[in-house]
């Protein structure tokens, strides 16, 4: 197909009849296809156009998703080497879409092109516009507008210098009638779904020149054009809100200032938690000074005044930096990662006893006890609180495609292509794909991939003057690093730019799993050496199981005794030999008590657990259940890092893994359920033993009462 015209309908039926009529009494000569996308209208009036126009494409979104998706929609239904985007409130005039393809064809470097459009008296638009910039943002979109209606600076933005009757290349046209060819979409990806409404156009004609496409004005096609310009009605309509909303996008997306915060992201994040830890330490201190004194009739000792704590606030606050900044609060990756409840407690414990220390070493009677004791709680919950409270910034930023990471791939297509298939939802992730970089010089251009959103930006001797032109700020290399000269200087130059640069190669996941990287045998290598965390979860770990051993003997012993001679004769009990193991290498045999509906019996039931306990083959608490699965490898590599983030521990009767409950997941009261109805969930080892009847010693409940 030579032309595919899309138009994006929202509650304009009237527009949209006149529009299509217009289309048919006015059609381009060329084989074309119409396709309509209508974003959930509620009017009446559309099913009347629908059933008047039965050649016309129809694509009926269930809710609005947006002018720039609807578009993408209607561009992907109707594949064409053109594509003529129309509002409905567009007129076709005679001629006028030949006359458009006519000047394409005759500018082959015309990414994008904009018509004359004309007002219903016959009047030239103001359709072609110049960048925004700064001073046109305060004159066109504050009070300042109103003050100064007539500056040289609109009249410039807004191209009044130029008459509009002759064709020339332009800054960005008016996204309501533009024609766009296919390679140019190819090369610069299709809208901007970020942008629900306004400044889609914008940022379009943006990429169309950053990717070597022109953007063209032509008088010669006229089309009339009902303008309303409605985020220009009022201050605080809706279409203001999304008007400012999506210029906020645009800028956050181009800016050079945010580029340059994006490039300085991690220190700009690490001070900023910081200053949140210290503003949670300093209102967490002046709360206990404030609980101690509405407790004041409690105390013997009078309390002075809180002047009098300055010196000791000061040296708190020195205190915890040093401890937070030792202990690798303020790591880089730390944020994207929830806190560890436990790790932070030991943080705020060290803070506590070296504050204790300090006072007692320093004989400070000025100081009440009772106010550092109200601390320590509110300490903790503060530390906890501004890494949620930070995270939860970022997200919402993130979930509104603002602060994500803007990312070029460099790699061979088929690399990219299928890690784009398993990747999952990337600005989910913070990523902002711009588009990727791969061939030999000289090569022919790359097709995009992902469907046509991740377009071909260059070649890698381009890569520099790329991440300049789009405002990169990470770059995900698919091959190691090489040393020669030429990609050295490439990459030496990028760091001088701050930008982030990622390697997707063999064995690097060993560093995120706590490696260290050092040299040996003159040779970068990475080491992956065993914790105190281990070896004291081990020795703590194997005392409490052996307690729990002792205890579950002496309980569970008599209803065993009783199971065995009085319940499994009965038949309201049998006994199923049953076998686990994990990757970390723990098998253990078992006999386990099985009531008559196939499932295992609770804690008080199962005596054979006693010696798993006291031998060290299961624990109490844990990290991994003892009826978890047993895998032969890590299943994908989130399980492969997980496995060599994990403790070499035992599996366990219960732990954070347990059943979630009103206190949340793994909370004690839903850990102690567990424990007592299914420990270790052992239910799924019989279950599992079920559906294996005869294999090994394994069997079937049927087996057992025969």
């Amino acid at each position: 197909m030579k032309l595919g015209i899309v138009i994006v309908h929202y509650n304009t039926s009237a527009d949209l009849r006149t529009c299509l009529e217009s289309l048919a009494s006015h059609p381009p000569s060329c084989p074309h296809g119409i396709v309509v996308v209508d974003n959930a209208s509620t009017d009446p009036g559309l099913d009347e156009v629908r059933e008047d126009f039965p050649d016309v494409h129809w694509l009926l979104n269930s809710e609005n998703t947006g002018y720039a998706r609807g578009c993408n929609q209607g561009m992907a239904a109707l594949p064409a080497e053109y594509h003529l985007i129309l509002n409905p409130d567009i007129v076709v005039q005679p001629g006028a879409v030949d006359r458009l393809l006519e000047f394409a064809e005759a500018n082959p470097r015309a990414g994008l092109i904009g018509p004359q459009l004309l007002s219903d008296n016959g009047s030239i638009q103001e359709s072609c516009r110049r960048f925004y910039t700064f001073r046109t943002l305060l004159l066109r979109r504050t009070i300042l507008g109103r003050i100064f209606p007539r500056t040289r600076t609109v009249r410039l933005h807004l191209m009044k210098d130029f008459d509009h009757r002759t064709p020339r290349p332009v800054d960005w046209v008016l996204g309501g009638c533009m024609l766009v060819r296919r390679s140019a979409v190819e090369r610069t990806g299709p809208m901007d779904e970020r942008f629900f409404l306004y400044f889609e156009d914008v940022d379009w004609c943006y990429r169309m020149w950053q990717a070597g496409c022109e953007v063209l004005y032509t008088p010669d096609a006229r089309f009339q054009h009902h303008h309303r310009r409605a985020s220009a009605r009022g201050t605080f309509n809706r279409s203001f809100w999304l008007h400012l909303a999506s210029l906020i996008s645009f800028y956050e997306k181009w800016g050079l200032l945010v580029w340059l915060m994006k490039k300085w992201r991690e220190p700009l994040l690490v001070g900023l938690y910081w200053l949140l830890d210290m503003a949670g330490v300093g209102l967490g201190f002046l709360a206990a000074y404030g609980i101690r004194r509405a407790a004041g009739p409690l105390f013997a000792q009078p309390l002075f005044p809180i002047g009098e704590y300055a010196p000791l606030l000061g040296f708190t606050l020195l205190l915890v930096s040093v401890v937070y900044v030792s202990t690798g609060r303020y790591a880089s990756g730390r944020l994207r990662r929830p806190p560890a409840a436990g790790q932070e407690l030991q943080r705020v414990g060290l803070v506590f006893l070296l504050l204790l220390a300090s006072t007692y070493l320093g004989n400070m009677e000025v100081i009440s006890r009772a106010v550092l004791l109200i601390f320590l709680p509110l300490l903790a919950g503060a530390s906890l609180l501004s890494h949620r409270l930070l995270a939860a910034m970022l997200r919402k930023l993130e979930q509104g495609r603002l602060a994500l990471e803007r990312t070029l791939l460099a790699g061979s297509p088929q690399q990219l292509q299928e890690w784009l298939r398993r990747a999952g939802d990337l600005p989910d992730q913070g990523v902002d794909l711009v588009g990727y970089c791969a061939g030999p010089g000289g090569a022919p251009a790359l097709p995009p991939l992902a469907g046509g959103r991740i377009p071909w930006l260059g070649r890698p001797e381009d890569l520099v003057e790329i991440v300049r032109r789009y405002r990169i700020s990470q770059v995900v290399f698919w091959d190691g690093p090489s040393h020669r000269p030429e990609d050295l200087e490439r990459w030496a130059a990028l760091r001088r730019m701050r930008v982030r640069l990622r390697w997707r190669v063999a064995d690097v996941w060993l560093l995120a799993a706590g490696a260290r990287a050092e040299m040996f045998g003159g040779m970068p290598s990475a080491v992956l050496t065993p914790g105190g965390r281990a070896a004291l979860g081990a020795v703590g770990g194997r005392l409490g199981s052996l307690a729990a051993g002792v205890l579950l003997a002496l309980a569970a012993g008599p209803a065993w005794v009783f199971l065995r001679s009085v319940r499994q004769r009965r038949r309201s009990a049998y006994i199923q030999r049953v076998q686990t193991g994990d990757v970390w290498g723990y098998h253990f045999d078992f006999e386990a008590a099985v009531g008559p509906d196939g499932h295992a019996l609770g804690l008080p039931w199962q005596w054979p657990l006693v010696k798993g306990l006291i031998r060290g083959r299961v624990m109490l608490l844990g990290e991994r259940p003892l009826g978890g699965d047993r895998p032969d490898g890590a299943a994908d590599s989130a399980a492969l890092l997980d496995f060599w983030r994990s403790d070499p521990l035992a599996p366990a009767l219960t732990g954070p893994w347990a059943a979630a409950g009103d206190d949340g997941p793994g909370g004690w009261r839903s850990g102690l359920r567990q424990l007592w109805r299914d420990p270790g969930r052992l239910d799924g080892i019989v279950a599992a033993g079920t559906h294996r009847a005869g294999s090994g010693d394994l069997t079937s409940p049927e087996e057992e009462v025969d």
